[in-house]
């Protein structure tokens, strides 16, 4: 049964006795017109001025012009209906085929088509009430739409210089808020954009406000512009906060290229300015702390911040360190055995020359080796000083910058130092023009006499290998 009572209506006083209405005679008949006047005339003498009448609605159109045409029924009874523009703007929710309504007004003669039909100009819905039951309806339109989804909202900035509040100028809303956010945040700039929370005119006014504050925020807060929206209200009832769940509020948030958080009534409110907002904060107080960062809190975050970057960067620090360690006794190694290696070198040339030349020639290969033994050695020790001199330099950069930009030089300089070892290896003595000949089993040619003619030979040079078959050998002199 409906929530709303009303009282009965009086029933209509009986025509007096012997009144008789003109019914027109076989020589004076009445016309169709006459004849839906009288009615007309009798409906609106014993009628009464009101009707409250319960009914489904069914066939609810709404034409052109803005009017509304509808038939009242239930089972076994049907009733015509009209509402005008009007009063259907004036309905909280969407009137919608098989709703159970009680609807207001009054039942006239529609004499140009001689149909009784009711005027109404109230409907009421059983059972919800019309608020609650508009409240429905917009939700679910605004869902279909996709305007309560997460990804459709805007980010809310974490450092919010610059904010705009949108309430009333008056109560104790607007002094919460700005004792809240100057609390957190000192330096905060706070702009108010007064206008009705409550009321016909609040909706309007609200959406005209927050259009107002995108389209002029270039120019607000000395041409710095608007980082956020507050639209907060205190608490009251659903009527109080009607105005934050009207559609046109709604467009405008959602349309609003600037974030806008939202602090409506109490935390068990909840209305569809929030729904659609960036932000919903329990109350004016909530939102304002979930907007404005706390500065001490800021401070804190940031020593400890702090506090970790050191202790990594000292971390990589040391890591660096130890690894210009390791590369150093890596480069050590690597130049001693360099030496070695040139060593076992020069003694295989020795070696040669002692079967192939006279003794005049070995002893001035032997100076020459002598010679080559020092300069290499004294060569790689330099080398191997200028390593450690960069090395050390590297060490004093890098404690200057950190090892994020001086590895990449090291490793520059690793390369180059490879690069000089490179060229005293076996493949740089093949060229300068020097040869290897291997024998059929792969064994190097020292002297003649260890090819016979018709041996097959294989002479490795720089670029590749020189396949030859063995005239007559002889032993020649170099010098």
């Amino acid at each position: 049964m409906s929530q709303f009572a009303f009282d009965a209506p009086t029933p209509p006083a009986p025509a007096r006795a012997g009144l008789r209405l003109p019914g027109g005679t076989e020589t004076k008949p009445l016309t169709v017109g006459q004849v839906n006047a009288l009615i007309q005339q009798v409906l609106s003498g014993t009628l009464p001025p009101v009707f409250y009448i319960a009914g489904e609605l069914s066939n609810f159109r709404t034409y052109d012009r803005g009017h509304a045409f509808f038939t009242l029924k239930e089972p076994g009874a049907e009733l015509p209906a009209v509402m005008w523009r009007d009063n259907l703007a004036r309905l909280k929710f969407r009137p919608k085929d098989g709703m159970a309504v009680i609807a207001r007004g009054l039942i006239k003669m529609y004499e140009p088509q001689g149909k009784v039909q009711l005027y109404a100009d109230l409907l009421l819905p059983q059972g919800a009430g019309a608020l609650e039951l508009a409240f429905r309806q917009l939700c679910e339109k605004l869902k279909a739409e996709g305007l309560f989804e997460p990804e459709r909202k805007r980010p809310i900035p974490r450092l919010p210089q610059r904010v705009v509040i949108i309430t009333s100028r008056t109560g104790d809303v607007l002094h919460d808020v700005l004792t809240t956010a100057y609390r957190r945040w000192p330096g905060l700039h706070t702009m108010l954009m007064p206008v009705r929370v409550q009321g016909e005119e609040a909706a309007p006014e609200i959406a005209a406000a927050i259009k107002t504050i995108n389209k002029h925020a270039h120019t607000l807060a000395d041409g710095k512009g608007v980082d956020l929206i507050l639209l907060v209200r205190g608490g009251g009832s659903l009527e109080d906060l009607w105005a934050f769940n009207e559609e046109i509020v709604a467009r405008a948030i959602v349309e609003s290229k600037i974030p806008i958080a939202t602090g409506i009534g109490h935390e068990p409110d909840t209305t569809i300015a929030d729904l659609v907002g960036d932000l919903r904060g329990p109350t004016p107080t909530g939102v304002t702390e979930l907007t404005v960062p706390d500065a001490k809190s800021l401070l804190r975050e940031i020593d400890s911040t702090a506090a970790v970057l050191t202790r990594d960067i000292s971390r990589q620090v040391r890591d660096a360190d130890n690894q210009l360690a390791r590369l150093l006794v890596t480069l050590t190694q690597t130049t001693r055995e360099s030496v070695r290696r040139r060593a076992r070198q020069l003694d295989t040339r020795q070696q040669q020359v002692q079967r192939i030349e006279p003794r005049h020639a070995i002893a001035q290969g032997w100076r020459r080796i002598d010679d080559t033994g020092r300069n290499l050695k004294d060569a790689a020790q330099r080398r191997l000083q200028r390593s450690r001199d960069r090395l050390a330099k590297l060490e004093q950069r890098l404690d200057r910058a950190g090892p994020a930009l001086q590895l990449p030089r090291l490793r520059e300089k690793l390369f180059a130092l490879e690069a000089h070892l490179r060229a005293v290896s076996p493949q740089a003595v093949l060229d300068r023009g020097f040869s290897i000949t291997y024998d059929e089993n792969g064994h190097a040619v020292r002297s003649v006499a260890q090819v016979k003619t018709g041996d097959k030979l294989t002479t490795r040079v720089a670029d590749g290998e020189i396949k030859s078959t063995v005239g007559t050998p002889r032993q020649a002199s170099l010098f």
